[in-house]
């Protein structure tokens, strides 16, 4: 069952893929859909979702994912007119940093209130238990990628770095 899952995600996002210019998008950004892709099969393990759930479930996160990256890019947008200030060599004053701080406050507590509402919508879709792992995917999969990046670029004993590449 879980095969058929994860093996109907691939398909959907894969079908996804080819239909996308070649181009990368920014450092990295060739890498961004096997991201999504990974991302998408460890929840499906992770959450133990069925063929059922899986459909209603990721048209949900997709959404949620949007409305977090729409506000990530206002974030950014709030830091673009004093970073160009500076850039210039201007000074900044007290009241634009304290009106950055004020909107970058408010950001955050918009992106915690959309986090909270995506766990709640996915109760219609998830059992309790799924529920609460869905909410602690994000720091172990945080977690577990630093863990992995941190084993990969330590420096040898000899104090040259060496690069485990393992693909």
């Amino acid at each position: 069952m879980k095969k058929t899952v994860i093996t109907l995600i691939i398909i959907l996002l894969s079908g996804n893929l080819f239909g996308q210019p070649g181009k990368s998008r920014g450092p990295g950004g060739q890498y961004s859909e096997r991201m999504e892709m990974m991302i998408v099969w460890k929840l499906t393990d992770e959450l133990e979702l069925s063929e059922k759930q899986a459909e209603k479930f990721f048209p949900i996160m997709r959404s949620h994912q949007q409305l977090i990256k729409d506000i990530r890019r206002d974030e950014k947008d709030l830091f673009e007119p004093l970073y160009t200030k500076v850039k210039k060599g201007k000074k900044v004053s007290q009241q634009e940093v304290n009106n950055l701080l004020k909107n970058i406050s408010s950001l955050d507590d918009k992106k915690t209130k959309e986090r909270v509402n995506f766990i709640q919508n996915s109760g219609k879709v998830l059992e309790p238990t799924q529920q609460f792992k869905l909410l602690m995917f994000n720091p172990q999969m945080k977690e577990q990628v630093q863990k992995d990046i941190i084993k990969r670029y330590r420096p040898s004993p000899g104090g040259k770095k060496r690069y485990n590449k393992r693909f």
